[in-house]
């Protein structure tokens, strides 16, 4: 397909050009996406042919499921022809052919491409994700011909496990326990749940899981807020008997997705594990499969010759809805990789786990303190608690609690056992920061002077928007950290704000405020500001994009997020960058006034933090008790 700037490996191609043979005996006009599919299925060097023959499917089965779906979809075919046809050229055996192929096909093609270029970088566009986007464009088909296939032919194969499941003790075959866990079996001992709070989003595990149809979950999250010990808290409701009477002979096994195709570099070997878990799934019904950063299934065990992937072996279980699986990946693997591919995402139902709340968190994690106090034989008061709840967000913004504070008092109490002493003091938990404190007493002043202004910027235009009372300032924080100088530490409050076009300004405009801010008072500009401008630029994308907020553009349409598609001319993309870097100018603008209208304010704060390097909640909210919004 040269003339589209597509390139297709030699199985596609062939694919296309017994479909073309195929159409002409059918009469049709042009390969419609109903034909190539089925050609797909009967090409014997298809992995979907391989998939079909692995499941017992004879060559017979498949051509008389073949010509039903012809049969039954041959008015779509006649329609597709007269929407529209595309004549392209095959490069094959050393010689041009041109063929025709409906739009749908069409579609479906430059769908495969994207995935082969965007999900896995390959160059050409094979079998495998050509199957991969016909589950997208055409799914009831997909699963109606899956369906007829497999009718009557589950395995009956032994894997070797036990008939009779319990639930303190469920072996597993020796071939999987490489890459399954049985996950009851580490709470079998336990007497109190580890894991506190988070009901309401077990209870909605508990009954997406209940459903009869799309009964798969997904936990969608930052690193650290506690994903997998919502599984875990399911998994000892299951152990202790406390779970629903439908749940208690339920196992939990927890997938490694790298050691299931550890060791495969022959083809086929996936392949073979993969059967072999689905075969096992299949015969033990209840058994729940949990996959932890399940993006990962996508593009494993797959190489450039075109095997399946384990993401496209569980489809077919996902589809009869004999498997329950849960997954767990985070918001930037979830929209990068698994909600591109249609057919998968739509199988799961999503769970969104937020980040706890610092008034929260106590609570939730005050058992695993126990737990660590018990295994240091250490001690530490509540006060010092929350002192490390602080200290472990200006020092490790990136990753989210409960996480980042459990291992910040882990490695405290680590301090005070290794000293003699049978409970946490202060500066136990500020050795741990020791570094960064030496590294900020070496800064010099202008250093210190500028990172003081580009904080208290983000703090001004925070504070003084009327638009952004749906955050709260936890600290600020002068102090060198892993990745950034300075931070504020932020966190969402109970209040619902109206994101109109002023919110959106007014946002970027706070990511743009430390560094309006460092510039206006020290009349430089450090490098430090490279995250902020990343954000302030991609919500206005978004704004652009997405949300149909741009002047020179339709509002009533939004666009691909990728500003980068091929298929923009010059003069759009040339308008959407104009469109962005006005509204970035008109947030630009409105920081400059906040700050300016709050210029007191501003050098209070610059004060403060050169004085103490952190300034908490307590000292800001002193600080500015007597203040006033008024923007």
């Amino acid at each position: 397909m040269d003339n589209l700037g597509i390139m297709l490996d030699d199985t596609v191609s062939d694919v296309l050009l017994h479909a073309n043979e195929l159409s002409q005996r059918s009469g049709a006009q042009s390969i419609t996406d109903v034909i190539a599919f089925v050609q797909l299925a009967k090409e014997e060097k298809t992995c979907f042919h391989s998939f079909l023959v692995s499941h017992s499917v004879t060559k017979e089965k498949i051509e008389n499921e073949s010509r039903k779906i012809i049969s039954k979809y041959w008015e779509r075919a006649i329609i597709e022809d007269e929407i529209g046809i595309e004549s392209i050229i095959l490069n094959s055996t050393g010689r041009n052919v041109s063929i025709k192929i409906s739009q749908s096909l069409l579609n479906a093609i430059l769908i495969a491409n994207g995935i082969a270029h965007d999900l896995y970088l390959f160059d050409q566009v094979n079998d495998n994700f050509l199957l991969a986007a016909f589950t997208e464009t055409m799914p009831d088909i997909y699963e109606e011909f899956i369906e007829n296939c497999l009718e009557n032919k589950k395995s009956n194969k032994s894997i070797g496990a036990k008939k009779e499941m319990e639930k303190k003790n469920f072996y597993l075959p020796y071939d999987l326990a490489s890459f399954l866990t049985v996950m009851n079996d580490k709470y079998i001992s336990y007497e109190k749940c580890p894991i506190l709070g988070r009901d309401t989003e077990t209870n909605q595990l508990v009954k997406i899981l209940s459903k009869a149809t799309k009964r798969n979950a997904i936990l969608v999250g930052y690193p650290g807020v506690g994903k997998t010990a919502i599984i875990e808290k399911f998994v000892y409701s299951i152990v202790k008997g406390t779970c629903p009477e439908k749940f208690k002979d339920s196992v939990v096994l927890s997938l490694d997705v790298t050691s299931i195709v550890a060791g495969t570099q022959y083809r086929g070997q996936a392949e073979e594990r993969f059967q072999d878990l689905i075969d096992f799934l299949e015969n033990y019904p209840k058994c729940i499969l949990f996959i932890d950063e399940i993006h990962t299934v996508l593009g494993a065990g797959a190489c450039k010759d075109g095997e399946l992937d384990l993401a496209n072996a569980l489809k077919p279980i996902l589809a009869r809805g004999d498997t329950q699986v849960i997954g767990a990946t985070t918001f930037d693997e979830y929209e990068k990789y698994f909600s591109r591919d249609g057919a998968l995402q739509r199988r799961f139902e999503k769970i969104v786990v937020e980040e706890p709340k610092s008034t929260e968190l106590y609570n939730m994690i005050k058992n695993q303190i126990a737990r660590l106090e018990n295994y240091h034989q250490t001690t530490i008061s509540r006060k010092l608690v929350n002192d490390a709840i602080l200290l472990a967000g200006c020092f490790n913004n990136y990753i989210r609690n409960p996480d980042r504070t459990l291992d910040l008092l882990d490695r405290s109490m680590a301090s005070a056992e290794l000293k003699g002493r049978h409970f946490v003091k202060r500066n136990d938990i500020l050795e741990n920061f020791d570094i960064k404190r030496k590294q900020f007493e070496k800064m010099s002043k202008e250093e210190k002077t500028a990172t003081a202004y580009h904080e208290a910027g983000h703090f001004i235009v925070n504070k003084f928007s009327k638009q952004l009372s749906n955050t709260v300032t936890l600290a600020v924080s002068i102090m060198p950290a892993e990745e950034y100088l300075g931070v504020n530490v932020c966190e969402p409050n109970d209040e619902t704000v109206f994101t109109n076009k002023d919110y959106f300004i007014q946002l970027i405009a706070r990511y743009l405020g430390g560094r309006i801010a460092e510039k206006m008072y020290t009349k430089q500009l450090s490098a430090g500001a490279s995250s902020d401008l990343e954000k302030a630029t991609q919500i206005a994308e978004k704004m652009v994009l997405r949300y149909g907020l741009a002047e020179d553009l339709s509002t009533n349409r939004s666009y691909s997020s990728n500003i980068k598609n091929d298929l923009y001319t010059d003069d759009l993309l040339e308008i959407i960058n104009k469109e962005i870097d006005k509204i970035l100018d008109e947030a630009e603008e409105y920081a400059v006034e906040i700050l300016q209208d709050n210029k007191d304010s501003l050098e209070m704060l610059v004060s403060g933090l050169l004085e103490k390097g952190i300034l908490s909640k307590v000292d800001l909210d002193a600080m500015f008790c007597k203040t006033k919004i008024i923007k």
